[in-house]
């Protein structure tokens, strides 16, 4: 049976998750609690302003701030200046069959960017019961629903706030844990294969 690949999303049926992003299952091996930032190093993923909330969070210093993908020098220089060289930690390249069991152990996902045609990891994280916090712009809002804390990413208060808030806060977390498997449990590929085929076929008439 045809499967779409993780990057293949249509503007006519959503992205979904496989099977193997689900809350039961192995972590990832990191010896530290971490916020899991899902990001590759572009402007629009915002990194630069997700570091700076993170310093200006209250955060217990045994946290760690974990982004995937490798450093780059522009972004070291932002950790560096806030004062968190101890506390950002880069994944380097993470094979997909391993993202499930990140986002499991992750205390949240992060993921503050600008613009997103889609923004899987919103879905890939709820799927594994992990809380997210988002931006309120371009598909994140629709995507997440009233499963995610929305933020202005813009604003280094707003970002702030949310990142304190959720840390302290266990109820809501869990809250956003249960509302987010009943959010991801919308979003599959075998739903989208099945609208992209009515689509197909209505149109090929």
């Amino acid at each position: 049976m045809l499967r779409p690949t993780r990057q293949a999303c249509s503007r006519i049926a959503s992205c979904g998750v496989g099977s193997a992003y689900r809350p039961d299952g192995e972590s990832y091996g990191f010896p530290f609690p971490y916020i899991l930032c899902v990001s590759n190093r572009k402007p629009h993923k915002n990194e630069f302003r997700a570091v700076e909330a993170f310093a200006h969070s209250r955060v217990p210093t045994e946290v760690k701030l974990v982004f995937t993908g490798r450093p780059a020098p522009a972004i070291v220089a932002c950790i560096a200046k806030n004062g968190l060289t101890e506390r950002v930690h880069f994944t380097g390249v993470v094979a997909e069959s391993e993202l499930p069991s990140l986002y499991r152990k992750a205390i949240f996902l992060f993921f503050p960017s600008l613009y997103e045609g889609f923004g899987l990891p919103i879905v890939e994280a709820m799927a594994c019961g992990t809380p997210v916090i988002t931006s309120d712009v371009t598909a994140m809002p629709e995507i997440a629903g009233d499963a995610a804390l929305l933020v202005d990413p813009t604003s280094i208060e707003s970002m702030t706030k949310a990142i304190t808030g959720l840390m302290e806060d266990g109820s809501l977390r869990e809250e956003l844990r249960a509302k987010g498997l009943a959010r991801a449990a919308k979003f599959s590929w075998t739903t989208t294969i099945a609208t992209v085929r009515k689509l197909l076929i209505a149109h090929s008439g």
